[in-house]
């Protein structure tokens, strides 16, 4: 007997419905782009042991803006270091709700990319 879950725990893209890279109107992070360099510097902690190992970089977070506009299926497309990657995930699931995209008048979801730098 063999137990597969994969149909148990789908992923949220195969549930939901399309999601868009560039829609009509793009999300937009609660009081604007500024704002949200703002949010991710004042909530990411730079990881002690990777400071230790002087280990720097650009680590590039792939989420979707929901309907609703909160963030979800965050995940790493480019990282440098786990130590770094899981910061800025970390940072990321920290977000406020943004404005969601919409197309068409409608909202969509939209996959959105954002590049956090970790500099020393």
């Amino acid at each position: 007997y063999q137990f597969s879950n994969a149909m148990a725990f789908p992923p949220d893209s195969v549930k939901k419905e399309m999601v868009y890279d560039m829609p009509e109107q793009m999300p937009q992070f609660p009081v604007g782009a500024d704002a949200m360099e703002q949010f991710i510097a004042a909530n990411l902690k730079y990881p002690q042991a990777a400071v230790d190992k002087k280990i720097q970089g650009k680590v590039y977070v792939q989420f979707i803006i929901e309907k609703d506009g909160t963030v979800s299926e965050v995940k790493v497309r480019r990282g440098v270091h786990p130590l770094l990657d899981d910061e800025a995930v970390r940072v990321i699931k920290l977000m406020p709700n943004w404005k969601p995209g919409s197309m068409r008048g409608r909202l969509v979801r939209v996959r959105h990319t954002i590049p956090i730098t970790f500099a020393l």
